[in-house]
């Protein structure tokens, strides 16, 4: 090579540097480190271990296979790089051009009198160029690549070491290039996938309107980060005869099968809480659906009946994380307590508890999946502490959307291990306060007792002192179980606050009538009515065409 005032390292040392470019250029390549920049360093060092005033060059291929594009010249000048940029291949194309339609090595010692630059040599010429040594560069399977080519200012002829260090050059970039390549491949089909697992999960969760009723709503759903294809997590706000139902759940899986048995649960939870089911039955019914299956996937499902004018919400949780309740006042808000019995998730257990809460005079409820507050970085109970703390600064006024997207904030992109469901309501003040009147609808059945006892209880912490309470809930209790022992169908009951006392009624679709009489004190049973006597200003039943009303009256 013709001599230059770059300064040429040792033999030893120039070979250890090209050795540890090489191994630099592979092992960013396999990180996912940009190919272009990883060639460029590359030629840096061998531009710099050189002699002859050696400037290299990497073109590669098109996809058309007609053409090459730029891929590295750190040293070569702009406007050369962008004149050949694009060059279609052909029998007499340069040096690159050619050694490409060729399929192998072109080495032009004289660029100013060979053929081979009949139309780019001024370009060459006028960029300093007069040799180009050219080499076409194949991956796996002899798939053409693009070509890797030496050019030096002065005409030059290749000895047998520059040959042999090109052909180990070219070896490794053709490495390079096909590991950039398989990796651009996968991560195209692994955004398709993405894309079609997401649009299928996006047409199993319904739209959730901005309002219903009174009530203000707003959902969000969130993929995972990439490798996250799709999940189980879903939404949904159904409109009831007494009020609304919230849902959120999360089926076990981050694959098809799960989207599916996502859309079939919802479907069973949308149909069950329409019929007028309470939340316990609706969780209970769900996971017979999910036993006759056959199915081994577990799903966590939080289901929140909200009676509106009573300002009730109504929570079965089988397994998942509870609400998060924010009341609103003018100056904020004000994170609020809610009770919750945590269930087992639909595929372990059978029998759910409900508890009824009585909601602030104005109030957020934010319902999510677990995908939002447990990360790599933190563990879930971090994730709540971490959420009630930034949505609580939001302001009063926001709307249920805003809620959402702070919520959201939590876990930025690049965060996020998991897919993420969200979906919150804003209940506004009832005119008048919470309803004086409730009604609540429940099957006759034993697990009814409980669901009225803690319905009830929610209502009774707005509507009367604790001293009193007691008493209306025994009443309610006894009431309800005589219900549940003599008839079929739905039981109705009504609570309606007086001045100076609570009216109770229950209505069942049986026509055996209640009657006070003496119970043995060794009984086990018969003491209901005496104790409603006891602690009642009067009870009493009227008789109705399709059943009958058994009501009872507390004053103080």
């Amino acid at each position: 090579m013709t001599s230059t005032a770059r300064a040429t390292a040792p033999a030893e040392s120039r070979d250890a540097l090209l050795l540890a470019a090489q191994l630099e250029l592979l092992s960013g390549v396999v990180s996912g480190h940009q190919l272009g920049p990883a060639l460029d360093a590359l030629l840096r060092v061998v531009e710099r271990v050189s002699t002859g005033g050696l400037l290299a060059s990497v073109l590669l291929l098109s996809e058309d296979g007609r053409q090459l594009r730029h891929g590295a010249a750190p040293s070569l000048p702009d406007h050369y790089n962008e004149a050949i940029d694009g060059l279609r291949i052909g029998p007499s194309v340069g040096s690159c051009g050619t050694a490409a339609w060729r399929r192998r090595q072109v080495i032009v010692e004289n660029i100013e009198a060979d053929p081979l630059w009949a139309d780019f040599r001024d370009l060459a010429v006028g960029a300093g160029l007069r040799a180009c040594w050219s080499t076409p560069i194949f991956g796996g399977g002899g798939r053409l690549l693009g070509t890797f080519a030496m050019y030096y200012p002065a005409p030059s002829r290749p000895k047998a070491g520059d040959l042999a260090l090109i052909d180990v050059l070219v070896r490794t970039v053709g490495m390079a290039i096909d590991r950039s390549r398989w990796d651009e491949e996968r991560e195209r089909e692994l955004a398709e996938e993405r894309a079609l697992g997401t649009a299928f999960q996006r047409s199993l969760l319904p739209q959730i309107p901005n309002r219903i009723g009174a009530v203000e709503l707003a959902a969000r759903y969130r993929t995972g980060d990439p490798g996250v294809h799709v999940g189980g997590d879903w939404f949904d706000a159904i409109e009831v005869e007494d009020g609304l139902v919230l849902v959120v759940g999360d089926v076990q899986g981050h694959d098809i099968q799960a989207a599916a048995m996502m859309g079939q649960l919802r479907t069973v939870v949308r149909a069950t809480a329409s019929d007028g089911h309470p939340p316990a039955d609706v969780l209970a019914r769900t996971a017979h659906y999910l036993e006759r299956l056959g199915s081994d996937l577990l799903a966590t499902v939080l289901v929140v009946h909200l009676d509106t004018h009573a300002r009730l919400a109504t929570i079965a949780c089988a397994g998942h994380l509870p609400p998060v309740v924010l009341g609103i006042e003018e100056d904020g808000t004000t994170l609020c307590p809610i009770e919750v019995e945590p269930g087992p998730p639909l595929g372990v257990g059978e029998v759910w508890e409900e508890r009824s809460t009585h909601l602030p005079a104005d109030a957020y409820l934010l319902l999510y999946t677990d995908g939002l507050v447990e990360t790599r970085n933190w563990d879930i109970d971090e994730g709540i502490h971490r959420l009630e703390t930034l949505i609580a600064t939001v302001p009063p006024q926001a709307g249920p959307g805003r809620l959402l997207d702070q919520a959201l904030e939590l876990l930025p992109i690049g965060s996020r291990g998991d897919d993420v469901a969200v979906l919150a309501a804003r209940v506004p003040p009832v005119p008048g306060g919470s309803a004086r009147r409730v009604v609540r609808k429940l099957p006759a059945q034993p697990m009814s007792v409980p669901l009225v006892r803690s319905w009830a209880e929610g209502w009774l912490a707005a509507q009367v002192a604790v001293e009193h309470r007691d008493d209306v809930l025994l009443v309610v209790s006894e009431l309800m179980t005589n219900a549940v022992r003599q008839a079929d169908g739905a039981v109705r009951t009504t609570l309606q606050a007086e001045d100076r006392g609570v009216r109770v009624e229950v209505f069942d679709r049986g026509h055996r009538m209640p009657v006070l009489s003496d119970t043995d004190l060794d009984a086990t049973g018969g003491r209901g009515l005496l104790m409603i006597e006891a602690v009642c200003a009067e009870w009493g039943v009227v008789e109705e065409l399709e059943g009958k009303t058994v009501w009872a009256r507390l004053a103080w």
